[in-house]
């Protein structure tokens, strides 16, 4: 992965950088007073009560990075699993396609009649009609119920696939939690400058700034470690097609990427209802940004930001706006412009870095 030092510098919370800044704040010429220990010391005391709160929003960002990660693999399980259910199905109707065959092939029932009455014995044919009419009739009756079987599971399997990819967990139950750490680390970042310029040396201060590294370390490090846990949703074919064409209209802009975005921000259509920022469609676009850019992806005359195509050509034509198709940093930046978000990026390029591996 990429990480693009000017650009997180620029715009993103100083995880990287902020022992850097801390660093660099002025120390106080004069000697410490009592009061500027004083008021140090009640600085470093709100800081360590932020401590506390960013270790409880670190646990729930990982969680929700975490809930991503399993809802697209459970999705994948149940499509397997369908497909499975399928396969079952196909080789019971087999199975007894093979078993009338053989019947029919061999002569049929009324072959098997022929060579009873070529035994001259009334009783003993009939107890063999008998027989043979209770063996065919048990083989139907086993082949109904292979059928039956096979069908309610295929239904069902088809019926959870539906319910599983309803409950896809996007970039929406990442974001609010995402956003109270960034919050968090920067408060405590303000308070710690403070700090720092009001006295020269505070054994207090010098534990909090170090915990607070390290919560900004473990962002980060949650960060890496969830993306990698993720796996690619494959898209619908209509959804596949469209990725595929839309890329086509802005030159250096590979398919992937939007296959990313889309599965990131609504699991390919499967979650496309409004955000609680007022985001909507396959592509969660905000009304005024689809406006600006939006292109008729299905030529019916509307541009349309509920619909799919119009939804991912548009995707298209604003990441190229902003510099996708030069790749590299220019892409990141692109990316970074769709949703204000480094963990955001780093999803994206990890998913579209699959999409390329899996897909021909």
């Amino acid at each position: 992965m990429r990480l693009l030092a000017p650009l997180r510098r620029a715009r993103v919370l100083p995880v990287l950088g902020a022992v850097g800044v801390l660093a660099f704040v002025a120390v106080p010429a004069h000697a410490d007073t009592a009061d500027a220990q004083a008021r140090a010391k009640a600085l470093v005391a709100k800081v360590q009560q932020l401590q506390a709160q960013v270790k409880q929003a670190e646990l729930a960002y990982d969680r929700s990075l975490a809930g991503v990660a399993a809802s697209v693999n459970a999705a994948i399980q149940t499509g397997r699993t369908s497909e499975e259910i399928a396969g079952q199905a196909a080789a019971a109707r087999e199975q007894m396609d093979n078993r009338v065959r053989g019947l029919y092939m061999s002569g049929g029932p009324l072959a098997i009649y022929a060579t009873l009455l070529d035994s001259g014995d009334i009783t003993d044919f009939q107890n063999q009609i008998v027989l043979v009419n209770h063996v065919v009739s048990a083989d139907r009756t086993l082949v109904s119920a292979d059928d039956a079987v096979a069908a309610q599971a295929a239904t069902m399997a088809t019926s959870a696939g539906h319910a599983i990819k309803r409950q896809i967990e996007t970039e929406r139950s990442v974001r609010s939690v995402a956003d109270r750490v960034q919050s968090l680390l920067q408060q405590q970042q303000s308070l710690l400058a403070s700090a720092r310029a009001t006295v020269a040396r505070l054994q207090a201060l010098d534990a909090a700034r170090a915990a607070y590294t390290a919560q900004s370390a473990a962002f980060s490090a949650i960060t890496a470690s969830r993306i990698a846990a993720m796996r690619v949703l494959p898209p619908p074919a209509t959804y596949l097609s469209l990725y595929r064409k839309a890329a086509t209209t802005c030159s250096g802009l590979s398919w992937t990427v939007l296959a990313s975005i889309g599965q990131v921000e609504s699991g390919h259509g499967s979650n496309p209802a409004m955000s609680s920022a007022g985001a909507m469609g396959p592509m969660q676009f905000l009304p005024e940004t689809f406006a600006h850019y939006a292109v008729d992806g299905d030529h019916d005359g509307v541009a349309n930001i509920m619909d799919p195509a119009d939804a991912i050509y548009t995707a298209a034509a604003y990441l190229c706006a902003n510099g996708a198709g030069a790749g590299g940093d220019a892409l990141y930046s692109a990316i970074w412009h769709y949703n204000h978000a480094d963990w955001y990026v780093q999803m994206v390029l990890a998913l579209a870095k699959q999409y390329a591996e899996q897909f021909v």
